[in-house]
């Protein structure tokens, strides 16, 4: 035996006494750290699969819980990357390990909506049952504050549990779907089995064969909309448009109609969905930032809705828009769709919102008037948003843009799709912001509540 090889035994035989001496009942940070990872991922995906069925239910009260659901399991995940980037290792890649998402997405191409709520509510307690365990190991003085940041993620348990089992508690009545709903929950056991097997023996997973049912989710070819609660406008050019149909709204002559433009806003807050499902390389303060935008659009419309009913209406009297799916055959798809939301819809929206402000002011209608202050001011955080995101979305498909150049691009599109345009006036009106928003921004009647 060479001295070079006997050396080698005696250099691992040293390197095994120290991890005997170091081994101990208490949590290393590295120990922290490696235990706090996979929770990170799995809060990120339930994230992803929540957002990725909201356009496959049909209730508008469960899209906005999903749309919500959304949003806080990222916040989850943001609690959790400040205190991994303290630990020693950090983060990482920003992104979800291949195993984690693929059970995920095998999870969310459930059949039905009961089938998916059941695998989500069980992953969801897997997750939990994990985080409970940490927080008993971890020492409360000396990992302190991991478990500050676990007490966070744990604030939302008992709304999301309590939510999932009101949608659960009826769907034995129909033996078909109860028995589709038991069927993927056993799947989802055994896809949580197959993970946490592969992990502990560090190898790839054995997921097994999904049940043979076709899948209603996540983000499906057609939108689901609940046609008789909301009829939908269907001969229109695009939402940017459809406000200008009359026969949309018993309120197009009053200054109300910015209310029913509040409620509309389910319709860009599914379309962003599935941008949010699909676009997979862009770092985690991407989908912080874009999960807020989400929901701040779910939560618009849920107070227009509200006030609509507070004023007597019923979602019938109302024509309503259909979600845009995004066109299959363009790479920039998502970027563009996103840049005409920041750069024109959104940006252009200021001026017509203050004048409603006090408009409602003028009524006495506080409740409308303080629902729109605070649409401005979350409006311009969306600009924002677009302004810092936008261009890295293109720059993920090879396409370096600043943001000015990708807001004249949008303001482009938007005037080349209005057919009176005439070519010459599209690139003037375009480069100039105000005479652009004035061209294309519909007007409200200020005067009449």
């Amino acid at each position: 035996m060479s001295d070079h090889h006997v050396q080698g035994i005696v250099d691992v035989a040293r390197e095994q006494a120290g991890d005997a001496v170091r081994r101990s009942p208490f949590l290393r940070p590295s120990d922290t750290a490696r235990l706090l990872k996979p929770l990170l991922w799995h809060e990120f995906e339930l994230s992803r699969a929540a957002a990725g069925w909201v356009t496959a239910v049909k209730p508008y009260e469960t899209k906005l819980k999903l749309g919500r659901w959304t949003y806080v399991h990222i916040r989850h995940v943001e609690a959790l990357e400040k205190r991994l980037r303290e630990l020693p290792g950090g983060l990482g890649e920003e992104r979800s390990p291949a195993p984690i998402r693929e059970a995920y997405e095998r999870l969310a191409s459930a059949p039905s909506t009961a089938a998916f709520l059941a695998g989500y509510e069980l992953f969801y307690r897997q997750v939990l049952a994990a985080c409970d365990r940490l927080l008993q190991q971890a020492d409360p003085v000396l990992d302190a504050p991991t478990v500050d940041q676990l007490r966070i993620v744990l604030l939302d348990r008992g709304d999301i549990l309590a939510w999932l089992a009101e949608q659960q508690r009826f769907v034995g009545l129909d033996s078909a779907e109860a028995q589709r709903a038991d069927e993927w929950k056993a799947y989802a056991a055994g896809l949580w089995t197959a993970l946490e097997t592969a992990s502990a023996a560090g190898q790839a997973p054995s997921f097994p064969p999904a049940p043979a049912y076709e899948p209603a989710g996540p983000i499906p070819a057609v939108p689901v909309m609940d046609e008789a609660r909301f009829p939908p406008l269907e001969s229109h050019a695009g939402p940017a448009t459809a406000y200008s149909d009359e026969g949309m709204s018993p309120l197009f002559h009053s200054v109300r109609q910015m209310v029913y433009i509040n409620a509309t806003e389910i319709a860009p807050a599914e379309t962003m969905t599935y941008l949010y499902y699909s676009v997979q390389q862009m770092p985690l303060a991407f989908y912080y930032d874009f999960a807020r935008h989400m929901w701040d659009e779910f939560r618009h419309s849920e107070m227009g809705m509200r006030r609509l009913g507070q004023y007597g209406y019923a979602t019938t009297d109302f024509k309503w828009l259909r979600t845009s799916v995004l066109p299959e055959d363009s790479d920039a798809r998502y970027a563009d769709m996103y840049a005409w939301l920041t750069m024109v819809a959104e940006a252009c929206s200021f001026a017509k919102k203050r004048k409603a402000v006090e408009a409602f002011w003028s009524f006495g209608d506080a409740m409308a008037a303080i629902q729109s202050e605070f649409d401005i001011v979350d409006e311009r955080l969306h600009v924002d948003f677009g302004t810092k995101w936008g261009p890295e979305l293109y720059k993920q498909i090879g396409d370096m843009v600043t943001p000015q150049v990708m807001a004249e691009r949008a303001r482009k599109r938007r005037l080349e799709e209005l057919q009176h345009v005439l070519p010459d006036e599209i690139d003037k009106l375009s480069r100039n912001f105000p005479a652009f928003c004035g061209f294309h921004t519909s007007k409200l009647e200020y005067g009449n509540y």
